[in-house]
């Protein structure tokens, strides 16, 4: 049996809300929902959340469209967010003692003050003995959990957006060594390839830096990647550049209903967050 409960990505950015449900059938995918709102105002700056009252005033009126019960998943801008990789623990702790002492580990790692951190850890890679630790600051990420609740918003994953990105590439069938360029509104985000290690980066967008010296900058922060293809995505309406295969996060769907949106690739990171499984 599969869950009737619908799955919902929502992908916030500086000047524009996406959001995106799934169901999982039988065949595969159903796309239930697709959404998308221009912002007046900017609601992020360099991924910091501002302006919550107009977008509480906005995420109210989508979430009156939503069946009651709804599985929200959300990211975190890459901007706000810290990694570090930590050794797994001896196999033999066993929980809550593994637990509490990746815990204790990881959040040495940081540089900042450990009681102003949110972390959480996985897997950095299958068969590989490092856990990739991720840490927000708890002050910015009650400042999003209080926005999302005055509109009645409950988010069951908090994501990161490079993993959305990376997922969702993963559900649309994509290659595994090659590279993710997702252009947003005011910068670029990459990803390194899904059969190396988790990395990725943020590169600033407009006049001084062109999407041609973006691919560049990608390559030569993530010299693995080489010669290996580069898929792009954007939010805007434009075409891919040379060098980068454009690509639609609705290939992952099996049964799809028009009017689908005009702009499919802009849907990727809100994609990923609705197909991506519940943390454990």
């Amino acid at each position: 049996m599969f869950s009737q409960t619908w799955q919902v990505g929502l992908d916030i950015q500086d000047h524009s809300i996406r959001a995106l449900a799934a169901q999982r059938r039988r065949n595969g995918w159903q796309l239930r929902h697709w959404w998308q709102q221009a912002l007046p105002h900017s609601a992020l700056r360099a991924g910091h959340l501002e302006s919550s009252e107009m977008l509480v005033t906005v995420l109210k009126q989508w979430r009156s469209r939503l069946p009651r019960h709804i599985s929200l998943r959300i990211a975190l801008p890459a901007q706000r967010v810290l990694q570090q990789t930590l050794p797994l623990p001896d196999l033999r702790l066993q929980e809550p003692v593994r637990h509490d002492y990746i815990t204790t580990q990881g959040l040495k790692q940081f540089p900042l003050d450990s009681q102003t951190l949110a972390m959480d850890y996985r897997q950095a890679q299958p068969n590989t003995h490092q856990l990739l630790l991720t840490a927000a600051r708890q002050q910015e990420l009650q400042q999003w959990l209080h926005c999302l609740q005055q509109a009645d918003l409950h988010p069951h994953v908090i994501d990161i957006a490079p993993n959305a990105l990376s997922m969702m590439a993963a559900f649309a069938g994509l290659a595994p060594d090659a590279g993710l360029l997702h252009r947003l509104e005011s910068e670029w985000l990459w990803v390194a390839p899904r059969a190396m290690p988790f990395t990725y980066g943020v590169l600033p967008a407009g006049e001084a830096v062109s999407v041609k010296q973006a691919l560049a900058a990608m390559r030569s922060a993530c010299p693995a990647l080489g010669a290996k293809e580069v898929y792009y995505s954007s939010v805007l309406d434009e075409a891919a550049p040379e060098g980068a295969m454009p690509w639609s996060p609705f290939t992952a769907f099996s049964r799809l209903y028009p009017p689908l949106p005009s702009q499919p690739m802009a849907f990727v990171l809100a994609g990923g967050l609705a197909l991506r499984r519940e943390d454990a």
